[in-house]
């Protein structure tokens, strides 16, 4: 029995490997980091062989450059994840010898939210255990923060068997154990902006967050290439509206949306169907003159009639008013002549876009919160956040030729908001990115689309109109005048439906107009074009007031 156990423990003994035998008696990392992050690494080896190996290969970080081994330029190729010095040159014999090998980290810093992370290998996996471990660590600055370590054999444990010592800008350190072969150490250490002056483009760094947001507004930008591409509208000098078009319709023809029933009620009462009498109790009264008739669209003939049925007076204030002003927004009546068949969907292209901005929330949840409990949670918020805000961002561009400027307003606070949220994060540079691209989205979306000959046309002489009605100087306005006296109340609800009749009253300065033809106002006297203006833009709000609140009436049930 005793001969079997001698037996086997001379196999155990036979088996063990050879390179136990070789090791590093002493490993000195002396390393100067730059204010750029650049590092300059000096490693002093001391290698006892007790036998010659085959082959001897130092393992260095990937990212090494200027590679010399005492003082002679070296060359080290990229394998398995980092670069490997051939030493097998530099030994002739078995025994002690000493190497000192030197190389440049080009940048160890590097951007993780709103901290810069300073990342520094130190031992990078030698084949053979190292007995005694030292390193020096400048710092171009004073060091705040604590170093953290890390190892391949004790990821959690290793600083417990460590000496380390911060002192001004200095960090030393010393292993008390033994480590073992293909052992690695790393060092990370918080550090300030001050230390290492960031420029922008090194301030942020992509993630996977990053890379799918990217991955979406690649997408959008491709759909929008495919299928969407059109050159911007170009607009073609114009004194009259374009036939056929109310002040209703052009925010139907010119950005796919809803018809504007108010703006084609003050359209139909410049043509004479109407007479809007506003009253001193806040109601405004619609008289009908007289019947509609084929010489109208069968949209509007339809829209007339289900205004006042049988009855000749509407109240423009009440509830069945606000329901035909609903009913409206959901027409889009003439848009299908406008665009070619096959050209893209504008919802898939803001989906897509919107993606974008969901995910810039969840980037900021993992922020704030990086190591809580709470992350997911706040993801999931941020994301939703990150749905709507930009949603009202894409619909700034709705009010650039509208009468509303509620979206431009929304969407610009929205923004600031989003942008003040990035910023506390220390994602401000994806707000200055992600915030652009959604007000293009939004552009993209109102006025792209492959348009049909007729639909460029349309939008040209829409766009024509509107800059001739902004550019009318006084000169121009009293020759107009004297040729036609209405012209003013003619095309003040295209310059209403436009957003632009402040400027066109504007350029008549204090010239007093004759009474409007279809508002009455049980006023002496003449007004000037800017009163007639103010007028006109108080009637349209009190017949806009309950359709607006409407949606939230019906949702509280009153």
């Amino acid at each position: 029995m005793r001969r079997l156990a001698c037996l086997f423990a001379i196999m155990i003994l036979l088996t063990l490997p050879v390179s136990a035998l070789n090791s590093i008696t002493s490993a000195n990392n002396q390393t100067t980091i730059n204010t750029d992050g650049s590092c300059q690494v000096s490693l002093a080896l001391t290698l006892k062989l007790d036998y010659m190996p085959a082959g001897l290969v130092f393992p260095i970080p990937a990212e090494a450059t200027n590679v010399t081994v005492g003082g002679v330029s070296v060359s080290a190729p990229y394998s398995g994840g980092v670069r490997k010095i051939d030493l097998s040159g530099f030994i002739a014999n078995a025994g002690t010898h000493t190497f000192v090998i030197r190389y440049t980290l080009p940048d160890a810093i590097s951007k993780e939210k709103d901290n810069l992370i300073l990342t520094l290998p130190l031992l990078c996996g030698f084949e053979y255990p190292v007995e005694a471990f030292y390193f020096t660590i400048n710092l171009p600055g004073h060091i705040s923060g604590r170093p953290q370590f890390t190892s391949t054999y004790y990821p959690d444990a290793i600083e417990t068997m460590m000496y380390v010592r911060v002192q001004n800008e200095t960090i030393t350190g010393s292993m008390d154990n033994r480590l073992q072969d293909h052992e690695t150490l790393t060092m990370s250490l918080v550090v300030t902006e001050e230390m290492f002056p960031q420029p922008v483009a090194k301030q942020w760094s992509m993630d996977t967050t990053d890379l799918v947001m990217l991955s979406f507004a690649g997408a959008a930008i491709l759909y929008w290439l495919i299928t969407m591409r059109a050159l911007p509208p170009r607009s073609v000098r114009r004194s009259a509206a374009p036939d056929g078009i109310t002040a209703g319709h052009i925010s139907c023809r010119l950005i796919g949306q809803g018809v504007d029933f108010t703006a084609m009620v003050l359209s139909w009462a410049q043509l004479g169907y109407i007479l809007i009498q506003p009253d001193d109790d806040g109601r405004v009264l619609l008289h009908k003159r007289m019947e509609m008739g084929n010489e109208r669209s069968e949209y509007e003939n339809r829209a007339f009639r289900g205004l006042f049925g049988k009855r000749t007076i509407v109240n423009g204030t009440g509830y069945h008013y606000a329901v035909a002003c609903r009913k409206a927004i959901r027409s889009i009546p003439g848009i299908q002549d406008d665009f070619r068949r096959g050209s893209g969907n504008p919802l898939i292209f803001r989906s897509l876009a919107l993606i974008v901005g969901a995910v810039n929330g969840v980037s900021m949840a993992i922020a704030f919160a990086e190591d809580s409990g709470w992350r997911a949670v706040l993801g999931i918020l941020l994301a939703i956040a990150g749905l709507v805000v930009t949603w009202f961002i894409q619909g700034i561009g709705k009010s650039i030729h509208s009468r509303n400027k509620l979206h431009a307003i929304v969407g610009i606070v929205a923004a600031g908001l989003w942008y003040l949220l990035n910023h506390l994060s220390g994602e401000w540079i994806l707000a200055l990115i992600v915030i652009p691209f959604e007000f293009l989205t939004g552009l993209g979306a109102f006025y792209g689309g492959r348009r049909t000959e007729s639909g460029k046309q349309v939008v040209s002489e829409i766009l024509g109109l509107r800059h001739y009605l902004k550019s009318l100087n006084t000169k121009q306005w009293k020759q107009i005048l004297r040729n036609n006296p209405h012209y003013f109340y003619d095309m003040a609800p295209y310059a209403l439906a436009l957003g632009i009749d402040r400027q066109f009253a504007r350029q008549l300065k204090g010239m007093r107009l004759p009474n409007c033809p279809y508002l009455t106002t049980g006023m002496d006297g003449q007004l000037t074009a800017a009163e007639w203006n103010q007028l006109l833009r108080e009637t349209i709000s009190r017949l806009d007031a309950l359709q607006r609140r409407l949606p939230l009436d019906r949702l509280l049930g009153r």
